[in-house]
C-alpha cells in the first residue's frame, strides 16, 4: 500500500498540553503539513462547515460543550467522508473501542502514542477511508441503476444457493416484497417447465467449462400465474479453485419483442405462401422513376420466371408490358405521389416475354410517426379471367350480329306473307278459293314467326347484357 500524501489535518482537543505535543509529532512524521485545533465542539463545527478540505481528524471524546457518543456522532456527521480518530485516556480506553461502531476510524490512547503507532493509524485510517469513498460511490452508481432500469438485477451465491435482486422483480413479475425468497429453489420453480432443462444444461455446460458469460432466453413466472419471456444475461466470478463461485446478471422482460417477432413470423408466413404475388418496394429509393424493390415472394416468382436476384433492385415498373392503358398508368402515378391506395388492371411481362395481366392492389406502407417507408404491391393473374371475358363479349357480339340480322331478314318475307294475307283478305278472294283455312293458316303463322322473332332478339339482349354486368 501507497503512503497517502498528508497535508492538511485538524486536531480538536480542549487541552492545551495534549494538543500541542500531538501537533509536534504529526509535523515530526509529515514534513510540511498544516494543522489546525479547535478547542470546542462549537469552534470546530465552525471550521468544518466552511472547509472540509482535510486529510483526518483527531478527537478528544471529552469537550466543554459536548462530549461522549454525541460529540462522536455530531463530529462524524461533519467529517463526512474525513477519517476520524479518536484520543483517549486509559480510563475512557473501553468507550474508544466502542467508538469504532460508531463510524471512527481508529482510536489512541494518548498515554501510549508514539510516532510509530501515530504514523500508521494516520496512514491506514486515511485509506481506510478511501476505500470507504469509493465503495459508497459504487453502491450509489449500483442504486441510481438499478432504479434507472427495469431489469431485474441478481446476484447469486452458487455455495450458499442463495439470490438476492433488486426491486425489478417486484415492478416486472408483480412479485410482493415478502413474496420474494432468496432461496435458490424459489427462483428454480418461476422457469417454465418446457425451459427448465434447457436452462440448467447451459448452466452446467458454462460452469464445466468456465465460460464467464451467460445469455438464454426462457420463461418466468409472474405473481399471477402467467409467464413472460426474458432475455437472462449473467457474469461467472470464479474462486481461487477455478469453481463456480458467484453470478451475477440482469433479467430483461422481452414479451412484448417475442410477441412481435411472432407476429412477424406468422405475416412472412402468409406473405411467402401466399398465391398472389407480392412486391415490397422502398419509399425513398428510386430506380428508374420508380421505387427500388426489396423484397418479392415465392408466388412472384413463380408467376413471372424472374429469378430474385433480377429483381431486387429493380423497380415495379421495369415489369410493366407495352399494352399500357394510359388512364390506369396516370392513376398509379397519382397514388404514388399522393401517398394513396388504389386498384389497377396493368399489362406486365415474364421473362420469357410473354405477357400477362394483373389485377394489382398499392398500398404505402407509414411507420410509428406517420413517415411513408414502403410501398406494397399485390398483383394476381387474371390473364385467364380477362381472356375468358373477352370471348364471352366476342361471343355476344356475334350472337347481336346474328339476331338483329336474322331478324331483319326474316322479316322481310314475314312482311310480305302478312300483305298477301291482308291483300287476299280485303279482296274478298276466299270465296273462289276451295280451302279457306289457307288463308288462315298463314295469317295465323306470320303472327306466330314474328312472335318467335321477337323473343330470340329479347333473349339475345338479355344474355348480353348479364355477361356484360
Amino acid at each position: 500500500m501507497s503512503t497517502p500524501k498528508i497535508e492538511n489535518l485538524l486536531i480538536i482537543e480542549d487541552n492545551l498540553g495534549d494538543a500541542i505535543l500531538l501537533k509536534e509529532y504529526l509535523k515530526e512524521i509529515f514534513v510540511g503539513v498544516s494543522v489546525m485545533t479547535a478547542q470546542t465542539f462549537a469552534e470546530a463545527s465552525e471550521i468544518l462547515s466552511t472547509e472540509k478540505l482535510f486529510d483526518a481528524i483527531f478527537l478528544d471524546l471529552s469537550l466543554p460543550d459536548n462530549s461522549g457518543k454525541d460529540l462522536v456522532n455530531d463530529v462524524i456527521a461533519l467529517a463526512w467522508f474525513i477519517p476520524v480518530i479518536v484520543l483517549t485516556g486509559y480510563s475512557d480506553e473501553k468507550f474508544g473501542i466502542e467508538t469504532l461502531s460508531l463510524g471512527v476510524s481508529d482510536y489512541l490512547v494518548k498515554d501510549d502514542l508514539t510516532l510509530s503507532q501515530l504514523s500508521k493509524s494516520l496512514t491506514y485510517s486515511i485509506e481506510r477511508k478511501r476505500i470507504e469513498r469509493k465503495l459508497v460511490h459504487s453502491n450509489e452508481r449500483y442504486e441510481i441503476l438499478a432504479k434507472a432500469t427495469s431489469d431485474t438485477i441478481w446476484d447469486w451465491n452458487i455455495g450458499k444457493k442463495k439470490i438476492v435482486s433488486n426491486q425489478g422483480i417486484t415492478r416486472v413479475f408483480g412479485y410482493k416484497e415478502d413474496e420474494v425468497q432468496e432461496v435458490e429453489s424459489w427462483w428454480r420453480e418461476k422457469i417454465h417447465p418446457d425451459d427448465y432443462r434447457n436452462l440448467i444444461k447451459t448452466l452446467t455446460s458454462n460452469f464445466k467449462k468456465g465460460i464467464p458469460i451467460f445469455q438464454l432466453e426462457y420463461r418466468f413466472k409472474c405473481a399471477d400465474g402467467k409467464y413472460k419471456y426474458v432475455l437472462d444475461r449473467g457474469y461467472l466470478i470464479l474462486d481461487a479453485k477455478n469453481k463456480p463461485a458467484r453470478m451475477i446478471g440482469a433479467m430483461q422482460d422481452i414479451t412484448l419483442k417475442k410477441e412481435e417477432e411472432e407476429k412477424l413470423r406468422l405475416l412472412e408466413s402468409v406473405i411467402s405462401n401466399a398465391t398472389d404475388a407480392i412486391i415490397i418496394a422502398d419509399a425513398d429509393e428510386f430506380v428508374n422513376g420508380g421505387n427500388e424493390i426489396i423484397y418479392v415472394n415465392e408466388a412472384f416468382i413463380k408467376m413471372t420466371g424472374y429469378a430474385r436476384s433480377e429483381v431486387l433492385g429493380a423497380g415495379p415498373k421495369d415489369f410493366l408490358g407495352s399494352e399500357l392503358d394510359e388512364e390506369e398508368l396516370q392513376k398509379l402515378d397519382e397514388s404514388l405521389k399522393s401517398w394513396q391506395s388504389c386498384n389497377l388492371v396493368l399489362s406486365n411481362i415474364k421473362k420469357d416475354g410473354k405477357k400477362y395481366w394483373a389485377n394489382v392492389s398499392v398500398t404505402p406502407v407509414s411507420d410509428a410517426k406517420g413517415g411513408f417507408t414502403h410501398w406494397i404491391f399485390i398483383q394476381r393473374d387474371v390473364s385467364d379471367r380477362r381472356s375468358y371475358l373477352q370471348s364471352i363479349e366476342e361471343q355476344n357480339k356475334r350472337l347481336k350480329e346474328i339476331a338483329w340480322m336474322q331478324s331483319h331478314i326474316v322479316r322481310a318475307p314475314l312482311a310480305r306473307i302478312m300483305g298477301l294475307a291482308s291483300l287476299l283478305t280485303e279482296q274478298n278472294i276466299v270465296s273462289e278459293i276451295e280451302n279457306v283455312s289457307i288463308i288462315d293458316n298463314i295469317s295465323s303463322s306470320a303472327v306466330e314467326l314474328d312472335k318467335i322473332i321477337r323473343q330470340i332478339v329479347e333473349k339475345t339482349e338479355n344474355v348480353h347484357n348479364q355477361t356484360t354486368e
